[in-house]
């Protein structure tokens, strides 16, 4: 009983998403010109619409039932230059801070813990539009990949179905704007929730996801675990999700996609001048950020997204590091859990 009543909670919460702000005419946005609208769980202006909803989540788990604290921020953005990444000083991967200096000086309205690419050996790296890691550097393991096109678009590949020399061509063709590698992917082509991942960080454990609905929809999904205090429902603890059913809940959300970032202690968001999540012992100094702000006047603007109407309704669907250990080539490889 308990699952189907959580399944119907995040099923109400998938259809109010992608009705939230919904006018007449269909416009997720303010008028141009318009002063930003904030509230505690909101911020709208005439090029982004983010919704934060907070849940207590439960996986019955046998006999038991585990709880954790997840945060939902549903992100509609009129201009892929919205959706972005953002390191500490000058020159990337040289510095780490906390997120929310790194927010601030990003002017991020929201952000979340990145992919923690700098602690990384080789494979994939576009970082707002620039090429860092070209893919023919491999260690012996092997990362699915996310890939977020100027297009608006994200897609999830594994590695072994990456055509270098095409995605180069689209990088110098200004057709990827970012890549992650970090992983693993949390959905199939289809939109399905997976059984099998490309990852040994499967136990429960705090989670960073980029979700992915259409162009210029999206949501960070950041859950929290590891025994920290609840936010939500005051003397419990937090315990975190498996692989498995985190990407059963991307699925209830409704994603077509789903891609998995740096969990564990580096795991947080950030919104509106505070981090409203509880990362375990106050979290860890980052390398890296995906956030959402205002375009900047030196941004060279492509054009919107398709704005006009909302889409239907989504089906229902070692302490020093939280980095996994990177994933063999071949399963005899695999560490054993």
């Amino acid at each position: 009983m308990k699952k189907i009543c959580m399944l119907c909670v995040v099923l109400l919460l998938a259809a109010l998403l992608t009705s939230a702000f919904a006018e007449e005419e269909a416009s997720w946005f303010l008028e141009p010109g318009s002063e930003p609208v904030v509230t505690e769980d909101s911020y709208v202006s005439d090029n982004i619409a983010i919704h934060i909803s907070r849940i207590r989540h439960e996986t019955p788990v046998g006999k038991y039932v585990q709880k954790s604290d997840i945060f939902v921020a549903d992100i509609r953005v009129r201009n892929i230059r919205s959706f972005c990444r953002a390191y500490p000083g000058k020159a990337w991967g040289k510095q780490k801070k906390k997120i929310t200096p790194i927010a601030e000086e990003s002017g991020a309205i929201l952000a979340m813990s990145g992919d923690s690419a700098s602690d990384l050996v080789g494979g994939w790296l576009v970082f707002n539009s620039e090429l860092i890691r070209n893919g023919k550097k491999w260690s012996k393991y092997r990362r699915d990949v996310g890939i977020l096109y100027a297009s608006g678009e994200l897609v999830t590949k594994p590695f072994k179905e990456i055509d270098r020399e095409a995605l180069l061509a689209e990088i110098e063709g200004g057709k990827v704007w970012q890549i992650f590698y970090f992983g693993p992917m949390l959905l199939d082509e289809e939109g399905h929730a997976m059984k099998k991942f490309n990852s040994d960080v499967n136990p429960v454990n705090p989670r960073s996801v980029i979700g992915y609905y259409e162009p210029g929809h999206y949501c960070f999904v950041q859950v929290d675990g590891r025994g920290t205090k609840s936010k939500l429902e005051p003397g419990k603890k937090n315990k975190g999700l498996t692989l498995a059913n985190l990407s059963k809940f991307m699925e209830e959300l409704g994603c077509k996609a789903a891609y998995n970032l740096d969990g564990g202690k580096t795991s947080q968001l950030y919104f509106n001048g505070s981090v409203i999540s509880t990362p375990e012992n106050g979290g860890r100094k980052l390398g890296d950020i995906v956030l959402v702000r205002e375009p900047l006047p030196t941004d060279i603007l492509v054009e919107d997204f398709p704005a006009a109407a909302p889409s239907e309704s989504p089906e229902p669907a070692a302490e020093e590091s939280e980095t996994p250990a990177e994933i063999p080539e071949t399963p005899s490889e695999i560490p054993e859990a």
